[in-house]
């Protein structure tokens, strides 16, 4: 929305004895609201949430966070240091995503541990049916406690009129200390909203309730 709610004022000479004092206040509401304008125009570049250290095993989530000024990635923040190879075979993390606004989410994706490396894939959740396999994904860990997820969510199908998406993760991890299976969501009592990119210019980065759960 570049140049929009400016103006322009060109070929006009204002004389010395032109009474401008009594527009000073009028000039300073203009520009106050100009600054509130280009606020709620400002594209919504992310959105985040912190969750509590609240549950045992190396997969307790610290913070998630969404970023789409490129392309969309969601990032899972744990307190605890892992490797690869400490969570393979016992620890998973996985991004839910509702795009229908309906009970349940339509598409998760999931990162495995194959020992070595990390691997990332998207499904359709059919709930009663076998999920469906969309695609891989590119997964990558800028830190050693935290994995950082590419959604492509402008292939995903929305429901009419969906302007925005819910979305929330889960971490899953069986150890020692660990045995019944520690379940992370985060946030814990609900999901983001986020807008789908290019639909909405207001920022959301509040938890806020979901229809759904996961």
């Amino acid at each position: 929305m570049a140049g929009q709610g400016r103006t322009r004022v060109s070929g006009r000479v204002v004389r010395a004895a032109e009474p401008l004092r009594p527009a000073v206040p009028f000039l300073v509401a203009l520009m106050i609201a100009a600054v509130a304008i280009a606020a709620i125009a400002a594209p919504s570049f992310h959105s985040d949430a912190r969750d509590p250290n609240d549950t045992r095993g190396l997969l307790d989530v610290r913070r998630v966070r969404l970023d789409h000024e490129g392309p969309t990635e969601v990032t899972v923040i744990t307190f605890a240091e892992w490797t690869a190879a400490s969570i393979w075979d016992r620890g998973n993390a996985y991004v839910f995503l509702d795009t229908e606004g309906g009970e349940n989410p339509e598409y998760f994706a999931v990162v495995r541990s194959t020992g070595s490396d990390l691997q990332a894939s998207l499904w359709r959740d059919r709930r009663e049916h076998r999920d469906v396999f969309l695609r891989n994904l590119r997964v990558r860990r800028k830190s050693r406690d935290g994995i950082s997820i590419e959604i492509p969510i402008k292939t995903l199908e929305f429901g009419r009129f969906r302007e925005s998406y819910f979305w929330w993760t889960t971490t899953s991890f069986t150890a020692e200390v660990c045995r019944r299976t520690c379940i992370d969501r985060a946030p814990d009592g609900g999901s983001l909203e986020q807008w789908r990119p290019g639909m909405s210019p207001s920022p959301t980065n509040t938890t806020t309730p979901s229809p759904s759960s996961g």
